[in-house]
This record gives C-alpha cells, structure tokens and sequence, in this order.
C-alpha cells in the first residue's frame, strides 16, 4: 500500500470520527423538552405558589407583599388564600372552565366567552363563592356555571340539571333527585352512583360512589380495606368513607 492510499484512509476516518462526535454533542431542541406539569391548584390567568400551607394568589407580574388580603379556609382542601386584593382572591376562587369570570366590587359577573357586560342581566344574590352576588346575562348561563364541576357533563334544561359523566348520554331511564342540585334545580342522571358522586366533588377531593357509599380521598391516597367512617354524613344520606378520619373532617369542613 502506498503512501498516497494511506493519507486517503486516515482523512476518510478522520473525517467520520469528527462526524460522530457533531452527532454525539448536539442538544436536544426545545420541542423535545417535557413540558412542565401543571400543579394541582393552577388556573389560567393566576400565579400560584403554596406557602407554609397557604396559598398564595397573584396575577401575572405581581410578587408576594408583606401587604395582603385572607381568605381562610377558601381554597382547594381548605387551605387558607393570600392576595394582594380581595377582588384577586375572589376571582381566582370563582374561575371554572368554560366561563369568564370578573369581580367587581364584590359581585361576580359569569360570561361565556364572547360575551359582555351589559345593563340587562339575571341576579342571583349571595348565590356565588363565599356568598358572593352573582350575575349573568341570563338564567340559565348563572344556572350552568353554579352546576358546573370537573369530571361531569352537565345541562340544565327547564329548570333541571341534568349530570353525566364523559360519554354518557342522557336516556329515558333516570335517577331523580328532587331539589338537590344548586338553587334547588332537580337532579337527574343515569344511576345513583353518578349523582352521589357530583354531589360530593369538592376541589381538592378525589370522591367515588359504590352501591351508594362514598369514598372521599386526597391526591394519592388509596382505597383500603382499613378506612373511617361517617354513616350518613355524606349527599343524600351517602355513609362516607376514607383513609382516616382527618381526611374526613377537612372534607365535610370544606365549604366551596
């Protein structure tokens, strides 16, 4: 072999050597990054930030003040609520899915989105979070956001909420719950178990109904054969059951 071939051979392996380590030292693109996960009190539009058991509130570009306004036992698991204004607090608490909502001056206005304020508009006093005044263009939108709650499709139609949950249809055969639901709305879907366990979601709460009883769990906790009982503590006379006992106080001391 002569000179000549040699020189090829070493630049053809230098040059494969040097491609190999490019490829090995590349960075992953941003898009291959996970994602950060949403924590379990965040709401769109609101900074959150658990503090020594309380959580703290903030609208985008606000920082935590020496100066601010308490909501005890107003949040997710009864948690105590810090913000800067009361207004935020409020807002903050009131926000679900599917609505816009604004505080103002204490009263809570209910949109949906695309909607906007206007002079003529239905009055629910006292029927919103921590009893606020609440206010909608109609009926039945106050109707819809009140009966609104996570994990359930619901419909209001001639004064009666209907429950149900992901894939559910509503059918000929219900279960009827005479005044249950908020502002005494009758209550209908398509077992019992389904009812009992819209009546029992609370933030914060993961519940479940089985042949009428009701397991009230927070996040991690499990079903076991050990638990505590509240016989009749729950909706509709529901016996109530957990892990422990505390888990059971907080819960049925939680007003939403």
């Amino acid at each position: 072999m002569n000179r000549t071939t040699l020189l090829l051979i070493g630049a053809l392996a230098g040059g494969l050597l040097l491609g190999g380590c490019q490829t090995a030292m590349k960075e992953p693109s941003a898009s291959a990054q996970p994602a950060a996960a949403a924590g379990p009190y965040d709401k769109p539009g609101f900074q959150v930030e658990v503090d020594d058991g309380r959580l703290w509130v903030l609208k985008p570009g606000e920082e935590k003040s020496g100066k601010y306004v308490t909501l005890i036992g107003a949040g997710p698991h009864g948690m105590t609520v810090r913000a800067l204004e009361r207004d935020t607090a409020l807002q903050y608490i009131a926000a679900k899915p599917g609505f816009d909502v604004e505080v103002q001056d204490g009263r809570l206005w209910v949109l949906k989105p695309g909607q906007e304020k206007s002079g003529k508009h239905a009055t629910l006093i006292g029927a919103g979070p921590q009893g606020m005044t609440l206010r909608a263009l109609d009926q039945n939108i106050a109707l819809e956001y009140l009966a609104t709650k996570p994990g359930f499709d619901i419909e209001v139609q001639d004064g009666r909420l209907w429950v149900l949950k992901p894939g559910q249809e509503k059918s000929g055969k219900y279960v009827t719950l005479i005044g249950a639901g908020p502002q005494n709305m009758t209550l209908r879907a398509l077992d019992m178990d389904t009812a009992l366990e819209y009546l029992a979601a609370k933030p914060g709460y993961d519940v479940q109904a089985v042949d009428g009883r009701v397991w009230v769990l927070k996040p991690g906790q499990e079903k076991s054969g050990k638990y505590a009982t509240r016989i009749a503590a729950g909706p509709g006379n529901a016996t109530l059951r957990g892990v422990d006992m505390e888990t059971l106080d907080a819960y049925l001391a939680y007003r939403p």
